[in-house]
């Protein structure tokens, strides 16, 4: 068992950098006379602003070590949630000017002063990355056309942050505020580059094969990869990896995927994906994958593993395609021999949705496994649990003394959520329910 590493570090170095230009400001006042409280706020909301946007940019940008006493997902959560803070950041830095002489000429990017307008336009460019994120849905904004608005977005806002912060030349008028600033830039340009130059770079080198496409029946298809020769992927089961099956990395779609095979090493190195329906991408490109076909995988990704834990037992949920962690958890259990006891509860509509069903019961052979599915539409006549996974059932399934059992609990997030209390409300502890969410927008 490989544990996380203490999450504490990063957070404190996450709190550093995002304050470090505010404290800086504040140490190396260059102003001879005192200025109004009013203003001094203002300028501390936009320093603070600006050190949580250079990290947004840290949070999405893969890189390994960060994600591990996390998890991937969990980052992307943290740059939704704080992207908010951001916008609010943002619009509350000249809001508060309203009235002290600035007023709200502050919002034109098209009139007043450079320092003005480059304000304005990091301002109007953070409120529309929010905003399309937030609604990317209601405003039928496909996928990659919102990847697009965000990435390039993002690009602006950061151009625009730092000149408007150069030009005014308050506080950045001191030399060591002004380098940070300068810095922080540097640190933005070079995550870009690794993340859309140098990464697509390194990918291109090594591309996969579509091996085999499956439809497996309930809008699911099974992907299986292979390998450049004489590569490897090591990954841990419930781990995942980016997908990309364009041209070429570099201009590429990309989504995360559940790897669904057995983390046990394999002779000829394929891993699996399995792919739900769910939109133009999962149900109009992934079938078309004919074998033969290159793509890319970026990857793994996660902490969402029974590696990284110590539980004497397990306690697998899955909704719809969040059975596909859990079967590479199943079969790399199986593979290594395990007794350890599991049990699975399988939620879906019904027995048509439900995938894996053959191998899941053979699995019951090499592994201390039980199964309940819970049908929230089942055919007449039947007499298992249905609705939803609740405490009661849970209560019913679960062992006498499970104590000590992990949870991991992987499908719509609707249901990661209600789930995520009643395990707490049983007496599950915190620190043993494991989530994965993808949902970024």
């Amino acid at each position: 068992m490989r544990k996380r590493p203490a999450p504490f570090p990063w957070v404190a170095g996450y709190a550093a950098i995002a304050l470090l230009p505010l404290l800086a400001a504040l140490a190396g006042d260059p102003f001879v006379s005192t200025r109004s409280w009013v203003t001094d706020v203002s300028v501390g909301f936009g320093f603070i602003a600006f050190g949580l946007l250079v990290l947004q940019f840290g949070l999405v940008s893969r890189f390994g070590p960060a994600s591990q006493p996390f998890g991937s997902d969990a980052l992307m959560q943290a740059h939704r949630g704080m992207g908010i803070l951001v916008l609010a950041f943002v619009v509350v830095h000249p809001a508060v000017l309203a009235d002290s002489g600035v007023g709200w000429s502050a919002w034109n990017p098209f009139g007043g002063a450079p320092a003005l307008q480059t304000g304005a336009v990091a301002a109007w460019a953070t409120i529309v990355i929010v905003v399309t994120s937030l609604a990317r849905r209601r405003l039928h904004l496909r996928y990659e056309w919102w990847q697009v608005i965000h990435l390039t977005g993002a690009v602006v806002v950061i151009v625009a942050a730092v000149a408007h912060m150069t030009l005014l030349a308050g506080y950045t008028a001191s030399t060591p505020v002004r380098l940070i600033v300068w810095a922080y830039a540097a640190l933005v340009l070079a995550l870009l580059a690794r993340y859309r130059l140098y990464r697509p770079f390194q990918l291109a080198r090594h591309p996969w094969t579509v091996a085999a496409n499956d439809d497996l029946g309930g809008s699911t298809r099974l992907l299986r990869l292979r390998p450049a020769i004489g590569r490897t992927f090591r990954f841990q089961p419930g781990q995942f990896a980016w997908l990309l099956t364009g041209r070429t990395p570099l201009f590429s779609e990309q989504h995360p995927l559940s790897i669904a095979s057995s983390a046990a090493a394999r002779r000829d190195g394929d891993i699996e994906f399995a792919v739900k329906s769910l939109g133009d991408w999962s149900g109009t490109t992934v079938p078309a994958l004919a074998p033969g076909r290159s793509v890319w995988v970026d990857g793994p990704f996660g902490a969402f593993t029974p590696d990284r834990v110590d539980g004497r037992g397990f306690v697998l949920i899955a909704g719809g395609i969040g059975i596909a962690p859990m079967r590479s958890m199943l079969h790399t259990l199986a593979d290594r021999g395990d007794r350890r006891p599991i049990v699975l509860f399988y939620a879906a509509s019904d027995w048509s949705r439900v995938v894996f069903r053959e191998e899941i019961e053979a699995l019951k052979g090499r592994l201390a496994l039980e199964v309940i599915y819970v049908f929230e539409r089942p055919e007449p006549g039947w007499t298992g649990e249905r609705g939803f996974v609740t405490a009661d059932m849970l209560r019913r399934h679960l062992p006498a003394d499970w104590s000590g059992y992990d949870a991991f609990v992987c499908g719509p997030l609707p249901m990661m959520t209600a789930l995520e209390r009643i395990l707490l409300a049983i007496g599950m502890p915190a620190n043993r329910i494991h989530t994965e969410r993808f949902q970024m927008v």
